[in-house]
This record gives structure tokens, sequence and C-alpha cells, in this order.
């Protein structure tokens, strides 16, 4: 990769594509652990420590249970971006409706045994009696917004895909401030405490769902699309919608069961310090998401001159992207260094989880510069569609976590089980590294 940087392919035009796209994406992105950090901050002012960790592990369970499903929004982005890219309209509503037909499917079978997953997963957490009670109630009542949940992966994959992160964006605002209302509607009008948070994200979610529909039918009603060339149910295409995706859902499945296995270890280690963690872990998802904004850029411009096979504009929007993306874990850096605090004490107003909380808030300090590498990698292979790789990287890094947590957390604590989770970051963004050059043949071959 280091030989790939030595050209100079550094466009100022390019510079500007990229924030077209990437600053509607980022201030999206950062709503998304808002739906949480704001459903946290609403728990966290009633003084209940039970009720903290019920949305904590709660909230983190719905992720991991989504996060499983990713694939909607990550396989959805590369081929309509190539669709896009290669100007076959008919493709690209061919995918689009592929993917919201899957998340349709998937998102009621969630629904349906959602009692057995229940059972598969609370266990894992380790959640004591009534940090369990809290936490069954929330998901009892969210987890109906999983079909809204998983199309909307669709959707969003789509419009990042031809590049209208504007729309992402306003699906972003109408979700997270209209979850703000229901929250304070519920929980501190009402008194509703856990259920309430839960009935305010359901609702949110599935107007978002709807409005993002209603708006992309209308974008791609004004495709010259020729319905007799369309073919949603294609086998041939179904197939190769499986093989992508499974890749895709063995990675993000690796990075569930890290994150399923980290909140284990949080509670094993005690209440206050799953409590904190949670605390903790809204760091992580807000730096995530930012720097995601220009990997989620890096998706669709790497599809986009895949599918235009221009191995030249490949490299101008890796480079050029790779630049925003580590500035912005840098900024990130300097955020939670000057008002990590703060934001600790926006979120709980109890005075023991804000000490334990500070007491590890230099490891989410740290963690984005280095993520920046491996959301940025992850972005580059995504939208080249190359996910074997990517499924390859994740399992490797999995499994030397796991190792570290058993060797670092009885020797360490809290401060092992973050250390391991850095190190986990690192190992991904390693692993894809060591895969670039190969990709970079098979785009320059690609005419």
């Amino acid at each position: 990769m280091t030989n790939f940087f030595k050209n100079n392919y550094v466009d100022y035009k390019i510079h500007r594509k990229i924030l077209l796209i990437a600053i509607p994406l980022i201030l999206s992105n950062l709503t998304v652990p808002l739906l949480t950090f704001v459903d946290t901050a609403m728990i966290g002012h009633l003084g209940n420590v039970a009720y903290l960790g019920g949305i904590t592990a709660g909230a983190t369970l719905f992720t991991l249970i989504y996060g499983n499903f990713i694939f909607l929004r990550m396989g959805t982005t590369g081929l309509s971006a190539q669709a896009f890219g290669a100007k076959k309209n008919n493709e690209l509503v061919n995918v689009f409706a592929r993917s919201i037909i899957l998340g349709l499917l998937i998102g009621f079978l969630i629904i349906i045994f959602r009692d057995s997953i229940f059972t598969l997963f609370l266990p894992v957490l380790s959640l004591s009696g009534e940090v369990g009670e809290s936490s069954s109630n929330y998901m009892s009542i969210r987890i109906f917004s999983a079909p809204a949940v998983l199309m909307n992966f669709g959707i969003i994959g789509c419009l990042i895909g031809i590049q209208k992160t504007k729309v992402v964006l306003a699906i972003a605002f109408l979700v997270n401030g209209l979850n703000i209302v229901l929250d304070y509607v519920f929980v501190v009008y009402w008194g509703m405490d856990v259920s309430g948070v839960a009935l305010g994200t359901l609702i949110s979610e599935w107007t978002a769902c709807i409005f993002g529909l209603v708006i992309l039918g209308m974008i791609l009603k004004r495709l010259q699309v020729n319905l007799f060339r369309v073919n949603i149910f294609s086998k041939e295409e179904f197939l190769r919608l499986f093989n992508l995706n499974i890749d895709i859902f063995i990675r993000t499945f690796c990075l569930v069961a890290t994150h399923i296995w980290f909140i284990n270890r949080s509670s094993n280690l005690g209440d206050l310090e799953l409590a904190a963690n949670g605390i903790l872990l809204n760091f992580v998802y807000i730096s995530a998401f930012f720097v995601d904004g220009f990997a989620f850029t890096t998706e669709s411009l790497v599809g986009q001159a895949k599918g235009r096979k221009d191995a030249i504009l490949f490299k101008q929007y890796v480079i050029n992207s790779t630049i925003w993306c580590v500035i912005s874990g840098i900024v990130c850096v300097m955020f939670f260094g000057f008002l990590g605090e703060k934001l600790i004490q926006l979120l709980t107003d109890i005075l023991t989880v804000r000490e334990m909380s500070s007491k590890f808030l230099i490891w989410v300090i740290l963690l984005p510069v280095i993520s920046s590498f491996s959301y940025q990698l992850d972005g580059i292979f995504t939208g080249a569609t190359k996910t074997r790789d990517m499924r390859n990287g994740a399992i490797i890094s999995f499994f030397i976590f796991i190792i570290a947590t058993i060797v670092l957390v009885p020797v360490s604590g809290n401060h092992g089980l973050w250390v391991s989770y850095i190190l986990f970051i690192l190992l991904r963004a390693i692993t894809l590294s060591l895969k670039f050059s190969g990709l970079q043949r098979e785009i320059t071959l690609l005419k």
C-alpha cells in the first residue's frame, strides 16, 4: 500500500466531491448513536443503576442483532454504486428491490423468533436480576421495529451508492428528532421509564423507514428504466447477492461477537463496570459513525470507479478519502480529550458511574485514530465488493481479541478489556492493508 501513495493523485476537485458526499453522511451517522445517547441520558437521570444497565444491555443487544444484517446496507452500497458508475439504471432498481425484500423478510423472522433470540443472547450478557428485567422490558417492545430497521439498511445503502447523501441526512434527522420528542413525552412527562424509551424508538424507526421508501421511490422513478428489463427475482443475481452478503455476514458476526464478549466481560467485572462501559461505548459509537462518514463515501466512490473500470479514478478516490478519514479520527481524539468529562456528566448523574467512566476514558480518546484506518479499508473493500478479505480479516482479529481478553482481563481488569478491544480494531486494519495491493492490481486490469 505504501507504493500506491508515491504517485501524486491528490486532486482538489475530488476533495470537494468527497466533502459534499461525506458531510451529510457524517451528520447523519452522528445521529445514529444519538438514539442510544438520548435513551441513556433520559434513563441516566432517573437515578436507578438497574435502568441504566438495562438500557445499555438492551440497546447493545439490538446493535448486535441488527449489526449481523448490516450486509443489507454494505452490499447494497457496493452493488448500487457499481451500477450507478456503469449507468445501469435497470440493475440499480433491481439491487434496491432485492435489498428491501430481504430486509422485510428477515425483519419479520426476527419478530417471529424473538423469544428464541432473547433466550440465546440474554444469558451471554450475564445480566443481574433487576438489570435483566429492565433489559427484557425494553427489548420486548423495540423488537417490533426490526423490519423497519432492516429495510432502512437497504434504503440508506442505495442512497449512498447513488450519492444522494442529503436524503440520508434528512432521514436521520427525522428518526432522531422524533425519538427525542417521544422520549421526553413518554419518560419525563408520562413517567414510563424503560418502556417509554423503547416505544419512542419503535415509532421513530418505522416513521423513518416509510419516509425513506417514499423519497427513494420518487428518485428511482425519475430514472429511465425499462420495466421489461427489470428482473428482481433473478435466481443468478440472488445467488450472487447471497455469496457477497454471506462474507459480509460472517465479518459482521465477528464484530457482533466481539461486542457481546465485551459486554459479557464487563458484566462479569460488576454492574458498575457494565454501566461505565455502557457510557463509554457511546463515545465509541460517536467516533465510529463520524469516521465512517468518509468510509461510506469511499464505498460509493470506489464502487463508482470500479463500475467505470477506471484505475486512475480509483487511486484518486482512495488517496483523497483516506486523508479525510484520518483527519476525522484526529478531530475525534481532540474532541473527546477536551470534552470527554463533560459528556460523561451529560449521560448520568450517578457519581460512582461518572468516576468509573472517567477512569477508563483514556482508551476511547485513543481509539478514533486507530479505527480510522480500519473503517477506511472496510470502505474500500466494500465498494469494490471484495468481501472475502474483509471476512478473513475479521475472523483472525476476533480470535486474537478473545485470547487477549483471557490473558489481560484477569491481570488488568477493565483496562485489559479496553486494550483487547483496541487490538481487535488494529488487527482489522493490518489484515486488510496486506490485501490492498492485490485489490489495486485487480482494478487496474478492469478495462
